[in-house]
């Protein structure tokens, strides 16, 4: 039963949909981007400052109004992670059903990584 279960996700139709395969590498890969970028930009940072602390968070009304260790702008592409994760399990369930909601969730997540990453970019602006 187990195994009968197994082998009917890997028959899905959605793991053969060319725009969820492209949609599915693309988050993929501006994920991990942003991964390297924020680590490889702001890890240097960290040592450079006596506390360690970088900014994370800018306002135009304020300035800046969030600091912390360098560590805390993963939160960014980990939200990212899970949103990458939520968007293809829901479509993958509403694939038979309700295609159209299927690529809502497929085209989604590319899009939220797009402003994830935008996000990141300005948070390594911000200190550098």
């Amino acid at each position: 039963m187990w195994l009968y279960s197994i082998s009917k996700f890997f028959e899905h139709p959605y793991r053969e949909d060319l725009w969820a395969k492209i949609n599915f590498v693309a988050s993929v890969l501006i994920n991990v981007t942003l991964w390297g970028a924020l680590y490889f930009k702001l890890h240097s940072l960290s040592y450079l400052s006596e506390s360690g602390q970088i900014s994370l968070h800018y306002n135009i009304y304020f300035g800046i109004d969030n600091i912390g260790p360098w560590y805390n702008v993963f939160i960014i592409p980990i939200l990212g992670l899970i949103i990458i994760i939520l968007n293809n399990v829901l479509a993958y369930i509403f694939f038979l059903q309700e295609k159209t909601i299927s690529y809502l969730f497929i085209f989604s997540q590319t899009i939220i990584q797009v402003i994830l990453f935008a996000a990141g970019i300005f948070v390594i602006l911000l200190n550098i």
